[in-house]
């Protein structure tokens, strides 16, 4: 496994099925601003100027403290949108794995209905797994790094092996990521930059290369597999 045959197959993986992709990383980014956005027009205008850096220090405080930073209202739109955002995160991972499988048709309507049955589970998995990178971070950065790495494919197997047990799950990755720590860290920062990448053309280009970071992980994932059981 090389990070060249790694982009190679995820790009050619990426190009045939461009237009789902491209859909699907639409409403992910949609979903992940309206997380964190605010509805009153004051708040945004203080938080502009804040990113510009026209405000700064007490001052910047001083202004955020006359005006709420959430509504009630943002903060339900937060949560509904977090929930979506979940959702979306598994129904990619399942879309990935069959495309990267190469399997020749795929049910929509089953992909996105199986998801939604299996979504607590996921749920559970995914909040477990945020909390302990949490107080990894916490602890000091460094820890939270490697548990990053370590866990990298918590989220792509509890999609696509829901009857897994969260202990079974965080297990099957540590056994995949085991002595490829650097290599994976590696992989991880490209994946990064290629998301990136897709704001450099308009921000449109970020639809697309979003989720094809994701068809990156599925593809080391698949490699990672067939690797262990050769072992």
């Amino acid at each position: 496994m090389t990070l060249s045959n790694v982009l190679r197959d995820a790009w050619e993986i990426g190009k045939k099925n461009c237009v789902v992709l491209t859909c699907l990383g639409f409403v992910y980014a949609l979903s992940t601003s309206l997380m964190s956005k605010s509805s009153d027009p004051e708040t945004e205008k203080v938080l502009q100027k804040i990113a510009s850096g026209e405000l700064q220090g007490a001052k910047a405080l001083q202004e955020l403290s006359k005006h709420p930073l959430w509504t009630s209202n943002d903060i339900i739109v937060m949560i509904i949108s977090l929930l979506v955002f979940i959702y979306l995160t598994c129904l990619i991972y399942r879309y990935v794995k069959k495309i990267v499988d190469e399997e020749e048709k795929i049910d929509f309507l089953e992909l996105i209905t199986s998801t939604a049955k299996d979504y607590f589970m996921y749920f559970l998995k995914f909040f477990l797994l945020g909390l302990i990178l949490i107080v990894g971070f916490a602890c000091c950065v460094l820890p939270g790094f490697y548990l990053l790495v370590r866990y990298m494919f918590v989220p792509y197997i509890a999609a696509n092996e829901p009857e897994l047990s969260m202990k079974d799950t965080m297990a099957k990755s540590m056994e995949l990521t085991k002595g490829r720590f650097w290599t994976l860290f590696g992989y991880g920062i490209v994946a990064g930059l290629v998301e990136i990448s897709g704001l450099l053309l308009c921000c449109v280009g970020y639809f697309f290369t979003l989720p094809l970071a994701n068809v990156m992980l599925g593809v080391v994932y698949d490699e990672l597999v067939n690797e262990v059981e050769s072992e």
